[in-house]
């Protein structure tokens, strides 16, 4: 009898929610999304726990563990970071670290040509970066900070904004003609952006060593590393 699949465990706390996906390469054996304030490391192993218990699968059927390593939040990306870190050398496998904005654009096709990525900063801000198509999705420069008035104001017809951001600057950012070329890219869609280009990496015989992965830190010209 043919044994279970290899499993991949994704986890994303970089910004404003806890998301978890299983991925064998083909098919989802289950995908979690849910928000949270503050409690990224008291809820993240226990829900990782559950979500694998609920679809039978036990720690044993992993072969890689893969995480969004930032830009994001300091506690979120901390918590994540040092749970797949964990995680991988208690299991003795691969970890990747995938970036958010790398995540996020995981599966957006060539034709869109041209968008910018948001992010929350925190204190009301959004980190936005201009990406291009070039093969792949060529990042433009550093993030700049801009708030939800101001990028509504100078938004340019036709570029696409990608990514995420707070309910409040959802009502700002949802209103015509911005709102027809928003598409929010948190929660679900971005841990299974970062499980399918972990996936790739994997195949491709990539074994990252779990002690070597750093989280990305937000850098704008306003927001020193680190």
């Amino acid at each position: 009898m043919q044994g279970k699949p290899g499993y991949l465990l994704a986890l994303d706390t970089a910004t404003l929610g806890l998301a978890l996906a299983l991925f064998d390469g083909a098919e989802w054996a289950a995908v979690a999304y849910w928000r949270t304030t503050d409690r990224h490391t008291a809820e993240l192993m226990q829900r990782c726990q559950e979500l694998m218990a609920r679809v039978g699968l036990a720690p044993k059927d992993l072969i890689a563990v893969a995480v969004v390593s930032g830009p994001g939040s300091f506690t979120g990306l901390r918590a994540g970071i040092a749970a797949a870190k964990g995680l991988a050398m208690a299991l003795d496998c691969p970890l990747f670290g995938i970036g958010t904005e790398e995540a996020m654009l995981a599966d957006l096709p060539p034709w869109m040509g041209a968008l910018n990525v948001l992010l929350p900063a925190g204190r009301g801000r959004l980190a936005l970066r201009r990406y291009r198509w070039a093969e792949r999705w060529i990042p433009e420069g550093e993030p700049a900070l801009v708030n939800a008035e101001t990028l509504v104001s100078s938004w340019t017809p036709g570029i696409w904004l990608v990514g995420e951001w707070t309910a409040r600057d959802h009502g700002r950012l949802a209103q015509p003609p911005v709102g027809a070329w928003l598409i929010p890219r948190d929660g679900p869609s971005r841990v299974m952006g970062a499980a399918r280009l972990a996936w790739a990496r994997y195949q491709a015989g990539e074994r990252p060593d779990p002690a070597l992965l750093r989280p990305i830190y937000l850098r704008t010209p306003s927001v020193p590393e680190g």
